[in-house]
């Protein structure tokens, strides 16, 4: 066990009033979710999505990406998975993008993409890069649109300070004016690295170097199940989500550069959900909904997923 405990995950035989399966992390926690359930399966286009995030000013709307080997699109898909329209983004870092944040840039809004996946640990640097959303006038119409191409408003080249990782998960925290970048897991450590979004609009070198801000405490074992795949921050930024292949885990936020490394984990399973491949997670704007984005694999569609996990609850 890490310092931080893991709850284990079980059934509660009750149910709800319609039936679906509650689940309750044990044995001393009120955190009940209900079972993870299919909503669309998604455009082929997304056969390889990896990152989703809610649209702040449409509580319907979310973006996605595909990762390595696709071109650098963001994709806009409403709650029912309908793809409604997709926006090639202009000289794009596209090596492995894996995960998307989307926050206030100044007046607008802005999707922070993570150029971040490295299978190999093989490469000296990672990018994010930020563009403003496109309009949502541009995605009025009943058939899919083709956006404008978007513009990289800055260009970020970063570096871990103890060597190259594979990391699937960033978080833009527009309250505190940071970027969070969690590691997949792959040396047997789940690590969150920080850096003030200060900084890099005022640095001037080629590549600035990420904070270590500390192991967080979720367990990865001998499975690859439990690599962590996406990562979003709750609208009020007080809560992380963490997914992996198979479980969503909660952790109190307080900042990329001042976490508290050793709160508590909540974890609840989302094998209900069934996916193919599970990548993206992101919350709704209430925070009561997580939703969930899946690679399509062995003949299975890219899918959109969600768990209800009442804010009250947490």
């Amino acid at each position: 066990m890490t310092t931080a405990r893991v709850l284990a995950i079980v059934l509660v035989l009750a149910g709800c009033a319609d039936g679906s399966a509650w689940q309750r992390a044990e044995p001393d926690s009120n955190l009940i979710c209900s079972s993870a359930t299919v909503v669309a399966a998604l455009d082929t286009a997304l056969m390889e999505v990896s990152g989703i995030a809610r649209d702040p000013r449409r509580s319907d709307l979310f973006w996605l990406h595909n990762d390595s080997g696709n071109d650098p699109i963001l994709f806009a898909v409403d709650s029912t998975g309908r793809l409604l329209g997709s926006a090639p983004i202009s000289r794009a870092a596209a090596r492995d993008v894996e995960d998307l944040a989307i926050g206030r840039c100044g007046e607008t809004w802005c999707a922070y993409v993570g150029d971040i996946g490295d299978n190999l640990a093989a490469h000296s640097s990672i990018t994010v890069q930020r563009v403003e959303i496109p309009p949502l006038d541009a995605l009025g119409g009943p058939s899919t649109v083709r956006l404008e191409p978007l513009e990289p408003l800055d260009t970020w080249k970063l570096v871990f300070p103890d060597g190259p990782r594979d990391a699937e998960g960033l978080v833009f925290d527009d309250l505190r004016g940071e970027i969070g970048i969690i590691s997949k897991g792959r040396e047997d450590e789940v690590v969150l690295y920080g850096a003030s979004l200060s900084e890099l609009e005022s640095g001037s070198e080629v590549a600035q170097a990420l904070t270590r801000v500390g192991r967080l405490p979720v367990e990865i074992g001998s499975h690859s199940s439990q690599l962590v795949t996406g990562a979003d921050l709750s609208a009020d930024r007080n809560w992380l989500a963490l997914r992996s292949y198979a479980s969503l885990h909660f952790i109190p936020w307080h900042g990329a550069l001042d976490q508290d490394t050793t709160a508590e984990v909540l974890t609840v399973s989302l094998l209900g959900a069934l996916e193919p491949q599970g990548e993206g997670v992101t919350w709704s704007a209430d925070g009561e909904v997580l939703w969930l984005a899946s690679e399509g694999r062995g003949g299975r569609p890219p899918q959109l997923s969600r768990i209800r996990c009442p804010a009250s609850s947490r």
